[in-house]
């Protein structure tokens, strides 16, 4: 074997594992509480909560979420100015290792734009959390009515 096939072979030896380990670590998130507010049938905007937790010993970042019943799926969070409500791009969410990430009314949450159905208390939709190493999530989200079950 020529020396510069068995560096490269070292190489991928020595980065395979560490390229795969945050793959599979990522892939372990956990999701509860997930719900989807229901709104009038005509809402070009609806807005999403879950909690997730990341039971891994490494930080895991969701760059972005995107779902097939909805034209974009934006990460936002309730920001109070001059008293009043207003909505702000979150960016991106840190879900710190062995920690959780609260998304819930008031806060943080997904704001749903342009639903491609009518989407009524019962219904469910599939989101994908996009992390940062590439890799895809995937989460189930059923549309409830607020005030039912103790929502806010």
């Amino acid at each position: 074997m020529s020396f510069t096939r068995w560096c490269r072979h070292l190489l991928i030896t020595l980065l395979l594992p560490a390229a795969v380990l945050p793959a599979h670590a990522q892939a372990e998130l956990v999701f509860s509480d997930a719900w989807i507010r229901e709104a009038p049938p005509a809402a070009s905007v609806l807005a999403g909560y879950l909690v997730i937790s990341n039971p891994t010993e490494a930080p895991v970042t969701v760059t972005g979420v995107s779902g097939a019943d909805f034209s974009s799926v934006e990460i936002h969070r309730t920001v109070i100015e001059d008293g009043m409500a207003r909505m702000q791009s979150a960016g991106q969410l840190e879900i710190p290792a062995g920690g959780k990430f609260t998304l819930a009314p008031g806060g943080y949450h997904l704001m749903l734009f342009n639903p491609q159905r009518p989407l009524a208390s019962g219904d469910s939709v599939e989101l994908l959390l996009h992390i940062k190493n590439g890799a895809c999530v995937g989460v189930t989200l059923p549309v409830r009515r607020a005030g039912i079950d103790g929502l806010q």
